[in-house]
């Protein structure tokens, strides 16, 4: 298994580049990174609990992996088997690469779908995190709007597969 071809990330200024997700992904550790430290820091020195830290780290651990899908939908590195592909030619690849798209592509939006019903029953149900008191909801939002940029990601990953040569994967040139 190796990563899809993602002609976006052929250009080594572009690779580089971090995008808007991964600076919200980093940003997201620092805060759980800190939360957690202070929570180690008030049990073992202080004798209290934080007790609204682990719940908080794991809401924010859940809204770091959703944002996480755009990055890695942009870059390219979803898991792929890839046997069929390293067999094709680059036109073959191509074709067999916006195929790939469009099917992530129908099954994210389905899964939007399903999400924002979930999303909605939840605030209908009016449930609220029991340590941090905010509404549950807004941790299950994370699904849709992750998986939003993800289908948005796939659209800019279609366009740039069309607007470059085919040419070797990505994988074949160790990125």
């Amino acid at each position: 298994m190796t990563e899809m071809e993602a002609p976006a990330i052929r250009d080594e200024e572009v690779r580089h580049r971090l995008s808007v997700e991964e600076w919200i992904i980093g940003s997201i550790l620092g805060v759980m990174l800190l939360i957690l430290f202070s929570q180690v820091v008030a049990r073992f020195v202080l004798g209290q609990s934080l007790p609204w830290s682990e719940e908080t780290a794991r809401y924010l651990f859940i809204w770091m992996i959703f944002t996480g899908l755009g990055a890695v939908t942009l870059r390219g590195e979803h898991i792929a088997v890839d046997a069929l592909l390293d067999k094709l030619s680059p036109g073959g690849r191509r074709v067999v690469t916006q195929i790939t798209y469009a099917i992530l592509f129908a099954v994210n939006i389905a899964l939007i779908v399903a999400a924002t019903r979930l999303v909605r029953t939840v605030r209908e149900l009016g449930q609220y995190a029991p340590a941090t008191e905010i509404p549950v909801w807004l941790v299950y939002l994370a699904v849709p709007l992750g998986l939003l940029v993800a289908s948005a990601r796939l659209i800019q990953a279609s366009v740039r597969l069309w607007a470059t040569e085919p040419s070797v994967t990505t994988h074949e040139k160790g990125v």
